[in-house]
């Protein structure tokens, strides 16, 4: 089974594509917006090489290593603004890791919230995913209030535990059961 779709109040959550790269150069071009998040600044070729590789994506969490990246598209206009990431990390223990990026001119207005939730809904009930887990960097605050909001549970702090841009990185892990969603 493959998510490739879902549809929220004002967002579709789908594959990447090649006409979004415009989209995406707006918040992975943005120093700020990229800061905590384990990639570099892209330029538009670095872009359209990650959309590349969103394609080559299954768009399953099948089995161990499987992942999925949806773009956030408004539906008003349909402008990619966002985009979650979701691997698995155990297929024995079910369970996969998240992450979103948003464009920073959205903040504030709740979307990263109605999408982050809609997938975290439907990946438990697609994949049969037992546990979901975010891994966020100390010096990000809006994510880990975002994590929060979801409902996902402070279970640790690591300290120096990434290795990210020239620096020992420390992070939180957050979590929610699938029971917990």
């Amino acid at each position: 089974m493959s998510l490739e779709h879902l549809e929220t109040e004002r967002l579709v959550l789908r594959r990447i594509e090649a006409q979004d790269a415009s989209n995406l150069l707006e918040y992975h071009g943005n120093a700020d917006v990229v800061r905590y998040i384990p990639w570099p600044q892209r330029n538009l070729d670095l872009v359209i090489a990650a959309i590349d590789d969103y394609q080559a994506l299954s768009q399953s969490l099948d089995r161990a290593g499987a992942s999925l990246v949806l773009g956030w598209a408004l539906k008003s206009t349909g402008q990619v603004i966002g985009q979650s990431n979701m691997s698995v990390v155990s297929e024995t223990n079910r369970t996969a890791d998240l992450g979103w990026v948003l464009h920073p001119g959205f903040g504030g207005q709740g979307y990263a919230h109605e999408a982050t939730e809609a997938l975290l809904r439907a990946s438990f009930a697609a994949f049969g995913l037992h546990r979901v887990v975010a891994s966020i960097d100390t010096r990000n605050g809006p994510s880990a209030r975002l994590a929060e909001k979801l409902g996902m549970r402070l279970e640790g702090e690591l300290k120096a535990a990434v290795w990210t841009k020239g620096e020992w990185c420390d992070s939180w892990l957050y979590a929610i059961l699938e029971s917990e969603c």
